[in-house]
């Protein structure tokens, strides 16, 4: 008698101090909104980091294009030591003629080149590296919106998980109380020792689900702290976010509308094409002319260039026009036309492809979210059904005229309830944020 009394009061004291423990924890978490974790997310990630600095790259890319419209300016000099000059007046087996000549040499000069005409490739590269920063912009965003959906999966599952342990600890709670009461009917000899046993049993049960939850709970936070660049062992409390069951979502063909043109993926796709289309022009010109403007100016010494030869200084300028024709490439050239056109197919290809990816993922989570919204519904009714159930049976079985089994189900049935409704928001979440990414408005 005494030892059952001991182990009642022992499990009332371990589910207040279970109770206290997640409360003071709590309250020593720091409070976070989705907003809030997204925004650090998107500081710390390393991923964007990489993609903004590939995105600062193409845009000095893009200047060094536009720089290269520029002459080219040079400066040159030459310094040269020269030996004497041996002559073989009587063949190379004879001894040579040694004539003195001047031993030192130089020149310093400028030249510049300025192209007029180059088939169009200073524009073409100019043209290519917009479209790059383009690309390289689109999958900054994409990142972004992945790491978002990422950190907004971790988030939910803490959410639902301390949804979960709040529900089992009430229900724990509650149980406790129950225990007491058939504990006291048992003293009398009106239930069997099992009755105790199943309910000490099923408390033993819930106390390990706890645990559980708690360690997923855990391994939530700490994804989410190393993805906010935080301590991982930092605790986190979420705040609430908004209820699914009064969101009405727009119109399946405004979010496929919305997709088309703000979707990373597809704006990807559709850069890439207009890539491949540059390309092909860029092979098509190989056999254009190049055309431009040279001039230079140097000093020299000796001067040994125009006859008489003399010993001194002198300077000597040209300017003119530069022209070349590559010939060989209208005949090299077939070949590498035909494959960039095929590379501007598949690339229309890959669009097409890409385009049908996105319905199908759009209307995956379009219909998942409505299927939600619909588990939401049920899970209420659930609710209220099983909650009167157990209030029935629960009256029942202490009256003597039903089963523990019976109760313990009930009870089962009305706990699943609540974890159903709190799942159902959880992955109707889920799904609203997906059908953001997957538009490009995450």
């Amino acid at each position: 008698m005494n030892k059952r009394i001991f182990l009642t009061i022992m499990m009332f004291a371990t589910v207040s101090t279970h109770s206290r423990a997640q409360s003071s924890l709590q309250q020593s978490a720091s409070p976070f909104s989705l907003a809030e974790i997204w925004q650090k997310v998107a500081v710390n990630s390393k991923v964007i980091d990489t993609k903004e600095l590939e995105l600062l790259q193409s845009k000095e890319q893009l200047k060094d294009a536009h720089v290269s419209r520029l002459p080219d300016v040079s400066l040159n000099g030459e310094f040269t030591k020269l030996s004497n000059l041996p002559q073989f007046e009587e063949g190379i087996l004879h001894s040579p003629t040694l004539y003195p000549i001047s031993h030192t040499a130089y020149n310093v000069g400028a030249s510049v080149y300025f192209d007029i005409y180059r088939g169009g490739q200073l524009n073409r590269r100019v043209d290519a590296q917009q479209i790059n920063v383009k690309i390289k912009e689109q999958e900054r965003n994409l990142s972004a919106s992945e790491i978002k959906l990422l950190a907004t999966a971790y988030y939910l599952d803490l959410l639902r998980g301390l949804a979960f342990q709040e529900l089992l600890q009430q229900d724990m709670d509650e149980q406790s109380k129950v225990l007491l009461q058939i504990k006291a009917i048992y003293q009398n000899g009106v239930v069997l020792k099992s009755d105790v046993l199943r309910a000490e049993l099923k408390l033993s049960k819930q106390h390990l689900q706890v645990d559980q939850i708690n360690n997923e709970n855990t391994l939530a936070a700490q994804k989410i702290n190393l993805l906010m660049g935080r301590d991982e062992a930092l605790l986190i409390a979420p705040s609430q976010p908004f209820l699914p069951d009064t969101v009405q979502l727009t119109a399946y063909e405004t979010l496929l509308a919305n997709a088309a043109s703000g979707a990373p993926e597809i704006n990807i796709s559709k850069e890439e094409r207009r890539m491949s289309e540059l390309q092909l022009r860029e092979v098509k010109g190989n056999i254009l002319p190049s055309v431009g403007l040279f001039a230079n100016y140097a000093y020299n010494y000796p001067q040994g260039r125009f006859y008489p030869y003399v010993l001194s200084l002198y300077g000597l300028g040209t300017v003119g026009l530069r022209a070349s024709f590559p010939i060989s490439s209208l005949f090299k050239n077939k070949h590498q036309v035909n494959s960039a056109a095929l590379a501007v197919e598949r690339s229309a290809v890959e669009r097409k492809n890409t385009e049908d990816q996105i319905k199908i993922r759009l209307k995956e989570a379009y219909l998942q979210f409505q299927h939600e919204l619909e588990r939401i519904k049920v899970a209420k009714a659930n609710i209220t059904q099983a909650t009167e159930n157990l209030r029935i049976v629960k009256n029942s079985y202490l009256n003597q005229t039903s089963l523990i089994t019976d109760y313990l189900d009930a009870d089962v049935q009305l706990l699943q309830s609540k974890f159903d409704l709190s799942a159902a928001r959880i992955a109707a979440q889920l799904q609203y944020y997906q059908i953001q990414k997957i538009t490009g408005t995450l």
